[in-house]
Parts: structure tokens; C-alpha cells; sequence
């Protein structure tokens, strides 16, 4: 993360820090609706796999931010049902995934956008594909070159609604958020590059961004181009093509000036950099006490002090507060109670909240995208205390849970108990009290 009281112009990186941010932004993004594939006889004859069973917009022609959209409901149920199909750089949808990510096309389609609403969910419709492509490339070691080109386009997605942000004075606190995860989200890329060298090469990192870093350096601090400038020595050493160094170091020169939104504002800019850093902090030191609200046979009931729920656990649970701006500039937060018990069962519980909801959003919709974006198998509607939700397994190579998904209220909350696969069967009862101990209304201690 960045360190939060450097002096202007100084050059400071602190290794291994990067990702944290992009990753809690990227997590705050909803999905919106799916799509259907069409019937398979409506299909066209030719083509790749997934543009003869999808209904995806053509390559050979520019998208509207409509298309985005609806790129993006295919994806996520794409990345669910046949990932292997998910569209590469390389390959019989090379094209198609080229028109993706286009630079000018993607800043076209915001352009054509003609209020804050109609781009902020454009927005919210790449980040959540940047979502999908960063989940693969950070969490399972694939997709790095598409991950790369996806936030490349997706920063040139920002450029222009931190551009729009910044001529309106009404939106200033949006701006402010966009612009920080705006120039956080360019500094974490490389950053992952330089991480990951196996799976995002350094060198095509670099040279993906190089086209887009003068729209965006004027959005960042002198603090920050320094950062930038910190990493192209790294790169350097990384057998980056010296023209794409010499091409990042121009753009992030530190005798370049800001944009004149950024320098009028530098100081509140800063002051919402410290907030970000204090919250994780905050975040990685778990600063809330949860209350003890009473036993239940063997174990205790805990509850989160101010959030409304609780849940049964064998000794005291870590709770964490987080609040954070998503990538739609609108306040979440997050609270969460969570015990780990290494080789025996692990159980969590976490409720989120949106300041104000997604226009065209139910509680229904959240609950069923989580679900979704989860991969829960065996999932059944369920209910508690009058809260609807939905229930499912999820299972990978080394674990099995048990999970819940209810909408709370304004919050969806998500209860997850799970053991080493090994073990699944022996604790299934554990998981199975733990998850129906999950209450959603306030506790009083007794």
C-alpha cells in the first residue's frame, strides 16, 4: 500500500504491499444480471465455441456501453459454467477479446454516456470483468496477459470518469475516491507484474500500459508518479523494452504537473490516502471487540457490537470493521466475525452494506450473485428469522464448507463453515450447528 506520509517527490515503494487495495476494490463490485445463451440452432456455423454459444456482441464492430454490459453478464456466467472458454489474447477468439479491451473503443463508450449513472455503470460493468480476469491471474496463476489488458482498459475506462467527475464540483467526493483507485490500480498492476513474473510478464504489462500513461499521470501525486518511478527501475531489471521504460518514465517525469483538479485538492487527495491506510491497518490489526452475548451447550454465542447479527463459536472470534469506497464511488462496509482452526473447521461470517444500492438491484439479485460468483453447488432457498437467503456446498481440492447467503436488511451476509476435505465428513455436524447457529437480528449480552 502506499505509505501514506511521504514527502512530495520523494521515491518510496514498500515491497509487497500492492495488491491489498485493488483487491478490496475489486471485491466490493457487484455483479449484475446474467444472460442466456441463446438456443444452439440459433447459432451461428462459424466462429469459436463461446461466439456460437453465447450471444456476445460481433468483433468487427465498436461496442456501446450496452455491450459492456452484457459482455459482462455473459463472463460471469461463462467463468461459472465452461471457464475453459473464457476469451484469451491468443487463440479463435483473439479478435473478439482484442475489441475487449480497445482502448479507444472503451473510451468511446464512455464518452457516448451522457450522465454520471448511465458511466458509473458502465464502470461497474468492466470492473466487474477486471474482477473475473484478476481472481485467475492473482488467485490461480493463469490469464495474466488478458488480467494486464483488462485493467489496462479499465483504467481508460476511469481516465475519462475521473475526468467527468473532476468538472463537477457536486461530485467531488466520488472524485476523490476514483481518482486514489484510479492511480492505486496503474502503480498495482506493475506491481503484480513484478510479483507474479510468470504469470503477468513484466514486459507486456509494461508495454499494455505504456499507450495510456500520459491520459493518466496528470491524476496522479507527485508522491505517486514517484511510486511509478520506483518500479520502472524494477522493471528495468526485468528485460522491459527500454522504449516502454523510457515511454513510463516521461509520462511520470517528477517535474510533471498534476491536473489542476489534483493540485486544487492535493491535500484532501492525501488526506483520503491516510483514511485508506489507517482502515487497513485497522483491518490487518482486527481492532473490534466482539460481545460475548452467552453460552449455548459446550460453546458461546458471539455477536459483532454494532452490526446486528451473530453466531455460535467455540472460543472467541476475531472481528474485523471495514469500510471502503467501491469502484462506483459508493460507501460499503463490511463486518465480519471469523474463527480459523487450522486441520478442523474454520467458520466466518461476513455482512456488507452499500450506502445506497445498485439501481435495478434487489436484495434477491445480490444474494443470487454471490451465490453464483461462489459456484455453490446443491443450492436450496432458505430462511432465518425472516431473512430469505440461499444455501450451498462449495468444495475444492482441499476443503469443504457449508454456506449461507441472506439478505439482512440493507446488507447481504454470507456464513461460511468449512473443514479439510479430509475431514468433511467427520465434522459435518460442526458445520452444519455452525452455520444454523447464524442469527441476523441484534443480541444483548445476558
Amino acid at each position: 500500500m502506499f505509505a501514506s506520509s511521504v514527502a512530495p517527490r520523494r521515491r518510496s515503494f514498500v515491497a509487497g504491499r500492492g495488491l491489498v487495495l485493488l483487491l478490496v476494490l475489486l471485491g466490493a463490485c457487484r455483479r449484475s444480471a446474467e444472460t442466456t445463451a441463446p438456443p444452439s440452432t440459433d447459432a451461428p456455423a462459424t466462429g469459436s465455441e463461446l461466439q456460437r454459444a453465447y450471444d456476445l456482441p460481433g468483433s468487427d464492430v465498436s461496442w456501446s456501453a450496452q455491450d459492456y454490459q452484457e459482455v459482462r453478464d455473459v463472463l460471469v456466467r461463462l467463468e461459472r459454467e465452461r471457464p475453459e472458454l473464457l476469451p484469451r489474447l491468443e487463440g479463435p477468439d483473439a479478435a473478439w477479446m482484442q475489441r475487449l479491451v480497445s482502448l479507444r473503443d472503451i473510451e468511446a463508450a464512455a464518452r457516448a454516456t451522457t450522465s454520471h449513472d448511465q458511466l458509473g455503470a458502465l464502470h461497474l460493468a468492466v470492473a466487474d470483468i477486471l474482477q473475473l480476469y484478476s481472481a485467475r491471474a492473482l488467485g490461480r496463476r493463469e490469464f495474466g496477459r488478458e488480467y494486464a489488458a483488462v485493467a489496462t482498459a479499465f483504467f481508460a475506462l476511469s481516465a475519462v470518469r475521473v475526468d467527468r467527475l473532476a468538472a463537477d464540483d457536486a461530485a467531488r467526493s466520488a472524485f476523490v475516491g476514483a481518482r486514489f483507485h484510479l492511480a492505486r490500480g496503474v502503480h498495482d498492476v506493475l506491481a503484480s507484474a513484478l510479483a507474479l513474473p510468470d504469470v503477468i510478464a513484466p514486459a507486456f504489462a509494461a508495454a499494455t500500459l505504456v499507450p495510456l500513461a500520459d491520459t493518466v499521470a496528470p491524476w496522479f501525486l507527485p508522491e505517486e508518479r514517484d511510486r511509478i518511478l520506483d518500479l520502472a527501475d524494477r522493471l528495468e531489471a526485468a528485460a522491459v523494452a527500454p522504449a516502454d521504460l523510457a515511454a513510463l518514465r516521461t509520462a511520470f517525469a517528477p517535474d510533471r504537473e498534476p491536473h489542476a483538479r489534483v493540485d486544487a485538492l492535493a491535500e484532501e487527495l492525501r488526506e483520503h490516502a491516510e483514511q485508506q491506510e489507517a482502515v487497513l491497518a485497522a483491518v490487518a490489526a482486527g481492532a473490534v471487540d466482539p460481545v460475548e452475548v452467552g453460552r449455548e451447550g459446550a460453546q458461546v454465542r458471539w455477536a459483532f457490537p454494532d452490526a446486528g447479527f451473530s453466531a455460535v463459536f467455540p472460543q472467541r472470534p476475531n472481528a474485523q470493521r471495514q469500510n471502503f469506497t467501491a469502484a462506483d464511488g459508493v460507501a460499503m462496509a463490511t463486518r465480519i466475525l471469523a474463527l480459523k482452526q487450522a486441520g478442523h473447521a474454520s467458520r466466518l461470517v461476513s455482512c456488507s452494506a452499500r450506502a445506497r444500492p445498485i439501481a435495478g438491484r434487489t436484495a434477491a439479485d445480490e444474494v443470487r450473485g454471490i451465490a453464483d460468483m461462489m459456484h455453490l453447488a446443491g443450492v436450496r432457498a432458505i430462511e432465518v428469522d425472516g431473512a430469505a437467503g440461499l444455501e450451498g456446498t462449495l468444495t475444492t481440492d482441499d476443503a469443504h464448507g457449508l454456506v449461507r447467503v441472506v439478505a439482512v436488511g440493507d446488507a447481504t451476509c454470507v456464513v461460511v463453515a468449512e473443514a479439510p476435505r479430509a475431514r468433511a465428513r467427520e465434522l459435518a455436524d460442526e458445520l452444519r450447528r455452525f452455520v444454523d447457529s447464524f442469527r441476523p437480528g441484534p443480541a444483548s449480552p445476558r
